[in-house]
């Protein structure tokens, strides 16, 4: 149950984080009048004129663009030499050796 478990989660993680990494954007369309599809004020009248003219637009559009999650950059890595250190064995005096052990004692009649 536990194998099973640990592979859903590693599944689960496996595809949540590439589709959190997706840029996600919405653009809202505002306009004044009722039908946002067809957006025709009432000011707009027909140009008889016959020049190019530049219009006021009621048409406003936003775009709604979801927080991704920075990069991962490495962290920079400096190696600094240490200086090699004398290192010398210490002097100790070898004392002399101990006296020998005491001999066994003989052997009891069996």
């Amino acid at each position: 149950m536990g194998w099973i478990s640990t592979v859903v989660v590693a599944i689960v993680v496996a595809l949540a984080v590439p589709v959190s990494q997706l840029r996600t954007i919405a653009i809202v369309k505002t306009c004044c009048c009722p039908d946002p599809a067809h957006c025709h004020c009432p000011d707009h009248k027909v140009d008889t004129s016959g020049q190019p003219s530049i219009r006021a637009c009621h048409s406003t559009e936003r775009e709604i663009v979801g927080p991704q999650l920075p990069l991962f950059s490495a962290p920079v890595i400096t190696v600094a030499l240490v200086p090699a250190i004398a290192v010398t064995a210490p002097h100790h005096a070898i004392p002399s050796p101990h006296p020998a052990p005491p001999p066994t004692r003989p052997d009891a009649p069996s």
